[in-house]
């Protein structure tokens, strides 16, 4: 496929000169920059560090319970494949991105992923450049999906975690998932108003050692505590199921809106992309890790695995009595890394209302403040309605997960390679029907993840009455 930008990138004016619009440059500027990449320039071990950690969070946690929604052998291969695939797009994403930096000389600092499919669009086929703008917005939608979503996910974590932690310890005490949650909810908009994001930089080290620690005890516990046969579970199970674990898979796998920042904040990116280069070791350590996680995870536990590993992790002997409370920690912090970006860009749309551009600076701030504390409370309803971490996931995961890691790769590169196709070799092999079976496989998860999903939902909290 690196073959094809060769070949399209000869004419560099090939569909004019994307410097000749400063106004939509400028436009860009204003995006609020990622907290994963903030800061000064970063090595290639740096950036593999970042690439790691950016895609290891609840996802992670939650691999055994696809294996059972999906079987043993099923949901292994859909880790391992949706990973492969996964890798894949984000490559096929990262050379769209560079193609068109290349061809019109855009900066590279200001290439994100909504800011590629809009230049793609901007100088693709004639009858695509006039919705540019709604496409840039529609990725950024989904983003934000995905930030908004990943913070209702750590709320409903650090609210399960916290109660199943205290439960273990005072089994008399009864706490119910309202309560706890309403606490964390409290928790959070103290954090959110006094925690600058400089502060939260810093904590993310320490959010780093907890994740590191906490994965090092559940692989401990998993080898030394004895698992199941393998004979004693199913190989696979009905398409329902299979379509919410791979929902679940598609949000594990969401780092990609990680991909370009990351590429753009290292001194010689170069090395970022190649064969072997630092986001294929990087999402090499990420599959293999998930697969680990999932397929001893569920040996283990089997069909009591819940929508978080660390559920399932018990308290005695009291050296894993830590693994909740590190990624207690470690989540807290990831809230508030997740929630910057959204707050920012809710805190410029506020600019257009008239009743706040034109209100007096107090005034200014108290709307602010009341849109911070609105998105925190948000998250703690969508985790009190759906309080089942693993349904919760998959709902974010086809909502969001599957747009933005294999719908709008494989279209950006079909629309930007279109204009050329007849200098592109084996184009309707090579490049056409491979995407279209990619976009097909991303709506499939999409749609029909989400009506599972929400079928899954309607039968665990509204049963049918025998």
């Amino acid at each position: 496929m690196g073959d094809n930008y060769k070949t399209v990138d000869q004419d560099s004016n090939a569909n004019g000169d994307i410097q000749s619009n400063t106004s939509e440059n400028d436009n860009h500027t204003n995006q609020p920059r990622d907290p994963h990449t903030m800061g000064k320039k970063i090595n290639e071990y740096q950036a593999l560090m970042s690439l790691i950690k950016g895609n290891i969070g609840t996802g992670i946690l939650s691999m055994p319970v696809v294996l059972k929604y999906a079987g043993l052998w099923t949901g292994l291969t859909m880790i391992i494949i949706s990973g492969i695939l996964s890798t894949y797009l984000m490559h096929v994403l990262l050379r769209t991105a560079n193609a068109v930096q290349s061809r019109y000389n855009w900066d590279r600092s200001k290439m994100d992923y909504a800011e590629t499919a809009f230049i793609v669009l901007k100088y693709g086929p004639e009858k695509l450049r006039k919705p540019k703008g709604k496409l840039k917005h529609t990725v950024n939608g989904f983003l934000i999906v995905t930030q908004i979503g990943s913070c209702c996910v750590y709320t409903l974590f650090i609210t399960e975690n916290i109660r199943y932690f205290l439960m273990s310890f005072f089994p008399h005490l009864t706490l119910n998932v309202y309560l706890v949650g309403f606490i964390v909810c409290l928790l959070l908009i103290v954090m959110n108003f006094k925690s600058s994001m400089r502060v939260v930089t810093y904590l993310s080290g320490l959010a780093n050692i907890c994740t590191a620690l906490g994965m090092i005890l559940i692989f401990i516990y998993l080898f030394t505590s004895g698992l199941y046969s393998i004979e004693r579970f199913p190989a696979i199970t009905n398409f329902n199921n299979l379509l919410i674990a791979f929902s679940i898979v598609m949000f594990s796998f969401e780092g990609i809106s990680l991909v370009l920042p990351i590429q753009s904040k290292m001194l010689d990116p170069s090395g970022y992309g190649s064969r072997f280069g630092v986001l294929t070791t990087g999402m090499i350590v990420v599959v293999s890790m998930n697969a680990a996680v999932g397929f001893f995870g569920f040996l283990r536990f089997g069909e009591q695995s819940e929508g978080s590993i660390t559920l399932n992790i018990p308290q005695y002997p009291y050296w894993f009595a830590p693994v909740k409370p590190l990624f207690i920690i470690a989540m807290f912090v990831s809230y508030l890394l997740q929630y910057y970006v959204p707050a920012q860009i809710f805190s410029r749309l506020m600019e257009k209302l008239k009743c706040h551009h034109n209100a007096s600076n107090r005034q200014r701030y108290i709307h602010l403040k009341l849109m911070r504390i609105s998105l925190v409370i948000f998250s703690y309803a969508a985790a009190v309605l759906i309080p089942r971490l693993d349904l919760l996931l998959s709902l974010i995961g086809s909502l969001a997960g599957s747009t933005l890691a294999f719908i709008l790769p494989a279209s950006l590169e079909l629309i930007f390679l279109w204009p050329d196709r007849h200098n592109v070799s084996l184009f309707w092999l090579k490049v056409f029907t491979k995407h279209m079976i990619f976009i097909s496989i991303g709506l499939l998860s999409c749609f029909g993840g989400l009506i599972a999903t929400i079928m899954q939902i309607v039968d665990v909290f509204h049963p049918k009455s025998s």
